[in-house]
């Protein structure tokens, strides 16, 4: 997601999940020149909290989603560009702290049927993360 400088998360395909998500944590509305937008922090490693980068968005939507566990929660939505191996796409993202879960970004089938066939037989079908690259995201 270049506008949050995010070259590499661990997504999960969730194609019982209606829109996708993506951790965010410290989440403010602040209005800029009459329009709403919303900060946050991600931590778009897994596990990971030591790389925290500082993001800001417009707000275009609230949905009121039910998570895994049951709970209703009501999230502001964005949207930004998602880079998927070579195709660069726009989707909307709601905002979540996904602190306790195992991926930090969900993709749900409204972003996946516009865009993706879905193998559900193979898994982490991009590049893996480098050390390298790793340490130089740290």
């Amino acid at each position: 997601m270049p506008e949050f400088n995010i070259s590499r998360i661990v997504a999960k395909v969730d194609t019982g999940a209606d829109t996708s998500c993506i951790h965010a944590v410290e989440i403010e509305p602040f209005l800029y020149h009459g329009h709403i937008h919303v900060r946050f922090v991600t931590h778009p490693l897994q596990f990971d909290e030591s790389v925290a980068l500082a993001c800001t968005a417009p707000i275009i939507d609230y949905r009121v989603v039910r998570s895994s566990n049951g709970q209703h929660e009501r999230r502001y939505v964005i949207e930004t560009e998602l880079v998927l191996g070579t195709h660069h796409l726009q989707t909307e993202l709601t905002l979540t702290d996904r602190s306790e879960l195992n991926f930090r970004m969900l993709l749900g089938k409204e972003f996946l049927s516009k865009t993706c066939l879905i193998d559900v037989g193979k898994k982490f079908c991009q590049d893996k993360l480098s050390a390298n690259m790793a340490k130089r995201l740290k």
